[in-house]
């Protein structure tokens, strides 16, 4: 029988070195937390080399360095993928904001005969100033 063929198993050490690679891809951002438990899940459950070479053939051998200016801190990305709304207390603030903006027009426009003088408006804008205000400081403190 020849071994030529035949796979070789992985070594616990082989493993921990493919889970420790996996941990830095996710903490880098090249992998999310599913991608990483599904992977970390499969370096655990393999027995051969072939099949921790394969959760790890996408990602880098090593991290690059990542050059920092001096005197200016690193800052990230900004947002540009659909995590805008990442803090939940900003769209918890902004769907209450919507839903008192759907109560106090719906009210002026059954109560009133629309001669009056439209009142929501003062409240709403100042409602809406809080949501902009939420929201800047949210992205300030995001890029720190």
């Amino acid at each position: 029988m020849s071994t030529e063929h035949q796979p070789m198993r992985a070594s616990d050490q082989e493993r921990d070195e493919v889970a420790r690679r996996i941990q830095e891809a996710t903490a880098e951002g090249r992998l999310t937390l599913e991608e990483s438990d599904e992977r970390l899940t499969g370096v655990f459950a393999s027995r051969y080399r072939h099949e921790l070479a394969a959760l790890v053939a996408d990602l880098p051998v090593s991290s690059p360095a990542v050059p920092v200016r001096t005197g200016a801190p690193a800052r990230p990305a900004p947002a540009s993928d659909g995590r805008r709304w990442a803090d939940p207390g900003l769209l918890i603030h902004t769907l209450i904001v919507v839903l008192l903006s759907a109560v106090m027009l719906g009210h002026w426009v059954a109560t009133s005969n629309h001669d009056h003088h439209p009142w929501p408006v003062f409240p709403l804008v100042w409602l809406w100033v809080s949501v902009a205000i939420h929201a800047r400081r949210r992205n300030e403190r995001a890029r720190r």
